[in-house]
């Protein structure tokens, strides 16, 4: 895994949208987000005219099915990450607002950049939640550059590289969006929770997304993270609220936030898989933001 650049298998996106009237949303609003992206992107690709997928003769050659198939709250893993910011304190958005929003396509999805990222400007053009708010597209930035359309004209997206940090010894790790783990169907709490649960999220994430080979033994790995433990963890439980369109009902979905401290010295050959962690997302919710981990170096 460290050998190679995970620059290869993740292509990400940054986007500064504005409100064109004040809005006010969830803390953690990539629900909101991915429910009118994924509109958006149907009606971009889909040449039958919206039918649904199931039965539909073009499924097997249509890029739609490959992020949300007939079921937007499976938790198979999608190939993406909608990874909007934190709303201020209160949940208003006000207009003319910057308000950040990262979209990441992983491994075989990058070749769909194009199309994503014209259907996440569409889906903000069209507008947001049930007020249906538009935010209009201020800058995006990307690996590669391209062109996307807008109504107000063509944005253009500028590179920015970026390239994975060296192994530290320590790192401040911190639960930026709920973290949602089970383990044997129990849920994992801030009290309970360990490095080698984050470890194990991330490998059967990174190996259902197909980012490692299924006949890799990855038993060494999970051996190592049984030697990390936390150092002054501060970690507690954040219950959130989620409206999901197609139940048409609001849903609970609760994880863990806060931060500690990780020594990796017993085992920095963990680092580039803890690096992967920020990057994917892990747990429930990953697609629309949940599971964000971010690392610092002390």
């Amino acid at each position: 895994m460290a050998s190679h650049p995970l620059a290869s298998i993740l292509q990400s996106f940054d986007f500064r949208f504005a409100p064109e009237r004040d809005i006010r949303l969830q803390p953690y609003s990539g629900s909101a987000w991915r429910g009118a992206f994924g509109f958006a992107l149907k009606r971009l690709l889909c040449v039958m005219r919206l039918r649904p997928c199931a039965g539909c003769p073009l499924s097997g050659v249509c890029l739609f099915p490959g992020f949300f198939g007939d079921d937007p709250e499976h938790e198979t893993p999608r190939p993406y990450i909608l990874a909007p910011q934190p709303t201020p304190p209160g949940g208003w958005i006000r207009a003319g607002e910057p308000f950040a929003v990262r979209l990441t396509l992983i491994g075989g999805a990058a070749r769909a950049a194009p199309y994503v990222a014209q259907a996440l400007v569409d889906a903000a053009a069209r507008g947001l939640a049930r007020q249906r708010v538009p935010f209009a597209c201020l800058s995006a930035s990307a690996a590669e550059p391209i062109t996307l359309g807008g109504p107000s004209g063509s944005i253009e997206v500028n590179q920015d590289p970026s390239e994975p940090p060296s192994a530290p010894r320590t790192v401040r790790l911190r639960l930026a969006t709920p973290l949602r783990l089970r383990l044997r169907g129990d849920l994992v709490t801030g009290r309970s929770l360990t490095p080698a649960h984050i470890l194990e999220a991330t490998l059967r994430r990174a190996r259902l997304l197909g980012l490692v080979e299924p006949e890799r033994d990855l038993s060494q790995l999970r051996e190592l993270a049984r030697l990390l433990a936390w150092r002054d963890a501060r970690f507690g439980w954040l219950e959130t609220t989620r409206f999901s369109s197609r139940q048409d009902t609001k849903m609970q979905l609760g994880g863990i936030v806060g931060e500690a401290w990780l020594d990796l010295a017993p085992s920095p050959e963990l680092w580039p898989w803890f690096r992967l962690a920020s990057l994917l997302h892990v747990g429930k919710g990953a697609s629309m933001g949940f599971g964000r981990i971010e690392l610092h170096a002390e």
